[in-house]
């Protein structure tokens, strides 16, 4: 997919002219411009190694002139001004692209980021996090909010669409947190039997009920000390929703058919995707125990609000699945970041795996629940990142097709198959 199309598909997101002009802030985030920054509130600013440029970037690599930056309504224009070694949005070299606010070019070495004027400076916030990553401003941003919440031994509400990674950002906090040597407990409250949510969430009694022929904890108790990650609480039934309240003002809880309360040492984080705050207006959920759940309250981005971030996820999704560094070209990052991926990290590590693991990419035909447009981008996205893997595998085995379909655990001929469908070349042993 050529760059003209990135910016295209980017643009077609950006409001209309009639939006009112927001300033922003040039920043560079990393790189060895790294630092300097610059404002820009109308009009236009350029940016290079020149003293005379509004952005000064001290980088090597970056032209005297080397951009220009023109704010519009709900976006900013970025112009390469024939540098020498080109500005890049989405990982693609652009002569000119429509940038959101929020959004991240790169010129030369130095990633600069487009910030709200009106937010404060991201620079500081790290790219990676426990084992979460992310360049974008976005989630720069969430890093210092979960740093700080992990700081502070308080209940957290994980708010988020399906497949963002509430379940990465929960283990994160618990790691950093004070609490980091003790138990982290994933109960999924959509999961469990509604008739014995209750006795796996607080634990039971031997003959509290038909079939408790012994005592039971619950995660509650296996959680002591740590913490009690409460995934898709939402879900949790009426009738359970007292327990946990108690749980939150209290800490402690009574096990089902127990008369003695017991304490309880420990951290609780929930998630959600849905609106807790419309399912309280609306009765479907309580409204004190809403309010003692959401003592701090994080929203996590989904993938199309930081598309910087996907390029990095796919390679790291790749490594940890094969060992192995996937180069991706300019041509498999416009592709991946110009699909909006509504599974989110989810389904683009799912999709990632597919390809590593079986070598091969899904038919957008056998796709019928997913819209066509969707399907025909993801499959071509997932084609090109399927030849960037091969070249990798290939690379790293000298070019050795046997060896290399060995490494991936794929049988020779299926192998050679797709190596044909890419137009590699191979050597055999």
């Amino acid at each position: 997919m050529a760059s003209k199309d990135v910016t295209h598909s980017i643009t077609a997101s950006i409001g209309s002219d009639k939006s009112p002009l927001q300033p922003v802030r040039l920043l560079a985030l990393d790189g060895p411009g790294k630092g300097a920054r610059t404002e820009l509130k109308v009009g236009t600013a350029t940016a290079g190694s020149d003293s005379r440029c509004d952005l000064v970037l001290e980088d090597d690599t970056v032209s005297r002139r080397h951009a220009l930056f023109e704010l519009l309504p709900g976006s900013v224009k970025v112009v390469d001004l024939e540098s020498r070694n080109g500005t890049k949005y989405l990982g693609a070299k652009v002569k000119e692209a429509l940038v959101p606010i929020g959004g991240t070019v790169q010129l030369g070495k130095t990633m600069v980021s487009i910030q709200p004027l009106d937010t404060q400076p991201v620079a500081e916030a790290p790219a990676e996090l426990g084992s979460l990553v992310g360049h974008s401003p976005a989630m720069r941003k969430l890093f210092t909010a979960l740093e700080k919440a992990a700081r502070q031994d308080v209940t957290l509400l994980l708010r988020g669409e399906t497949g963002v990674g509430k379940t990465a950002v929960a283990r994160t906090v618990h790691g950093l947190s004070k609490r980091a040597a003790r138990p982290f407990v994933v109960f999924d409250c959509a999961s469990a039997a509604p008739t014995l949510i209750e006795s796996a969430l607080f634990g039971h009694r031997r003959g509290a009920f038909t079939g408790a022929d012994a005592d039971r904890i619950g995660a509650v108790a296996a959680a002591e000390g740590g913490t009690l990650f409460l995934d898709e609480v939402a879900e949790l039934p009426a009738t359970a929703q007292p327990r946990l309240l108690r749980l939150l003002e209290a800490r402690e809880y009574l096990p089902v058919g127990d008369v003695s309360p017991r304490k309880a040492d420990v951290r609780v984080i929930a998630a959600t995707h849905r609106d807790l705050e419309s399912d309280r207006q609306r009765s479907r959920f309580r409204e004190d125990l809403y309010f003692r759940l959401a003592v701090a309250e994080l929203w996590i981005p989904p993938l199309r609000e930081r598309r910087e971030d996907i390029p990095v996820l796919a390679a790291r999704f790749a490594k940890e699945r094969a060992q192995l560094d996937v180069g991706l070209d300019q041509a498999t990052i416009a592709a991946f970041t110009c699909s909006d991926w509504p599974g989110n990290v989810r389904e683009l590590r799912n999709a990632v795996e597919r390809v590593v693991v079986l070598g091969d990419t899904p038919s957008a035909a056998a796709e019928s629940a997913v819209a066509p447009s969707f399907a025909s981008a993801r499959d071509e996205a997932l084609s090109r990142f399927e030849k960037d893997f091969l070249t990798a595998l290939l690379k790293q085995h000298g070019g050795n097709a046997s060896q290399a379909a060995r490494a991936a655990g794929l049988a020779r001929s299926h192998f050679y198959r797709l190596l044909t469908r890419h137009g590699l070349s191979r050597r055999d042993e």
